[in-house]
């Protein structure tokens, strides 16, 4: 167990972005691990789950690293300003490089509330604890009213797009899709557990509230996906897209013990893709 108990990073010493990234991949994991559970109680074949099922295993541990190298100092609600700061700057990052029109479009509707959402939590941080929310972005991002919460609300059927035809996509719109999906469900996700655990009335509802509109920019996000992938096709985009992250993290990381992990991450996932690759010629006949 000690090789997956790292060393966590100083939260006075971390540069911002490093933190974004640990945020990053410990969703990129989270998805991948329930997308895998979820391809094994739907598939009829146990020789096909058994090879899914290790491959879950690695994935498992990859997440547990990931998840604590988070110290045990740093609050509930300084996490939570990354999280906001994760999701204002990447989705500002794909949506500028993103080609298709109405993915686009759909990462500019959602930006809006991100801002707001950054905004609120850094008010909340600011009252409670004394904190300027600034330092903790390293002033990096700009921290300003968005959208309203108000008006964020909508009717569950608004939210669902069309999906993207992944046969004709350009290979950019599928990664972004897939990252985002999976970095707006862990912010959903910890929005849905960390609530209850908050030690003030006004926080509790805070994150009630906001992990509301969470819900749903993941059923937006997620409806962008193609619907028409097969289980393995789906299996290979996930290894691709954490192949991708890895690889990215690790050329823009500059702390050089967290920069380790990513590599190392990055070459378990490339025996993940090859195998994955591997699944989808022998079952499907596809390259």
């Amino acid at each position: 167990m000690k090789s997956i108990y790292p060393k966590p990073y100083n939260k006075n010493e971390v540069n911002p972005y490093t933190k974004t990234r640990i945020i990053l991949m410990n969703g990129t994991e989270y998805e991948a691990v329930w997308f895998s559970h979820q391809f094994s109680r739907h598939c009829p074949d146990n020789d096909l789950r058994r090879a899914v099922a290790i491959t879950r295993r690695i994935e498992q541990q990859q997440q547990k690293v990931i998840s604590v190298l988070k110290p045990v100092d740093e609050t509930i609600l300084e996490t939570t300003i990354s999280y906001e700061q994760l999701a204002v700057d990447l989705t500002s990052e794909l949506a500028k490089r993103e080609p298709n029109k109405e993915v686009k479009m759909a990462l500019d509707f959602t930006l809006l509330e991100d801002f707001d959402h950054l905004y609120r939590y850094s008010d909340l941080l600011e009252m409670e604890q004394g904190i300027h929310a600034e330092r903790l972005v390293g002033h990096y991002t700009e921290i300003m009213p968005g959208r309203p919460t108000i008006s964020e609300q909508r009717f569950p059927a608004d939210n669902i797009k069309k999906y993207v035809d992944f046969t004709t996509a350009d290979p950019i719109t599928k990664l972004n899709v897939a990252i985002i999906t999976a970095a707006e469900q862990q912010t959903m996700n910890y929005y849905m557990n960390i609530a209850g655990f908050y030690q003030s009335d006004l926080g509790r509802s805070l994150y009630q509230e906001i992990g509301l509109i969470e819900e749903q920019h993941v059923t937006q996000y997620g409806s962008l996906l193609d619907t028409r992938l097969t289980w393995l096709e789906n299996l290979l985009l996930h290894e691709y897209t954490e192949c991708y992250l890895y690889y990215s993290c690790y050329e823009d990381e500059t702390d050089a013990h967290i920069k380790q992990i990513w590599e190392q991450h990055f070459h378990e996932e490339i025996a993940h893709l090859h195998q994955a690759a591997n699944l989808l010629k022998k079952y499907e006949k596809k390259e």
